[in-house]
């Protein structure tokens, strides 16, 4: 009996530790580019960067940027939310045209996301010869992420101000279902307006390494500043 309680308790040690396990990082890769560059050019070939930051339990906000790099330099971005189970997910990343679906396919392999769309560049809504498909290593030097980090990713996105004693963060955008437990934005907090409904809008916030806030607010709790 004491050694079935002893494989039970490290099997659920080992649970809780890939539980807790955060692929949050910058993965990328790049290559020389092929035939005669000139000189200027020999470093700009085909590269790819992936950032991946932990929201919930195995939730991702990933960024997703690729390019062929010379003699094309097309191009090829998107970004959104994931969901790991074990080491994998997928995104639907079809473009409103699309002949044929795009899904992104993610897999961790220890430091290293393999991203397969099992489609066309057109389908992806990426440029002419781009595809997400490719092994991304992570970074040696991480960028730090931060709300200095997050705003250039949204470098249009207005400011808002929270105006009364709180501001309660809700799950969806018709701000009817809260989070468990809630959570709140206090007096004279600051936090983009990345999007909006009629009556909410949604941001994203970095208080602190490992840390990101997301979520849905009142408009009628806070006030959007004029532009810098």
């Amino acid at each position: 009996m004491k050694k079935n309680l002893t494989l039970l308790s490290l099997l659920c040690i080992g649970l809780v530790m890939k539980a807790q396990t955060s692929f949050t990082g910058a993965y990328g890769y790049s290559f020389k580019p092929q035939g005669d560059p000139p000189a200027t050019e020999k470093n700009r070939g085909p590269k790819g960067n992936l950032v991946l930051l932990k929201m919930d339990g195995n939730k991702y906000r990933f960024w997703l940027d690729v390019e062929t790099g010379w003699p094309q330099y097309h191009v090829g971005e998107t970004d959104g939310t994931i969901t790991f189970v074990n080491d994998t997910a997928s995104f639907d990343n079809t473009f409103e045209d699309a002949t044929h679906p795009c899904i992104l396919s993610f897999k961790i392999t220890g430091n290293m996301v393999t991203i397969n769309s099992h489609s066309s560049s057109f389908n992806c809504g990426f440029g002419q010869g781009v595809h997400a498909d490719g092994e991304y290593t992570k970074l040696k030097m991480q960028p730090v992420f931060n709300n200095e980090w997050l705003k250039k990713e949204y470098p249009q996105s207005p400011v808002a101000l929270v105006t009364g004693n709180r501001a309660e963060i809700f799950q969806d955008e018709t701000c009817l279902h809260s989070f468990s437990p809630k959570r709140y934005f206090v007096k004279g907090d600051k936090f983009m307006s990345i999007a909006e409904t009629e009556k909410c809008i949604y941001t994203e916030y970095i208080p602190s390494p490992g840390k990101f806030i997301y979520g849905w607010i009142k408009k009628s709790e806070v006030k959007i500043l004029p532009a810098d």
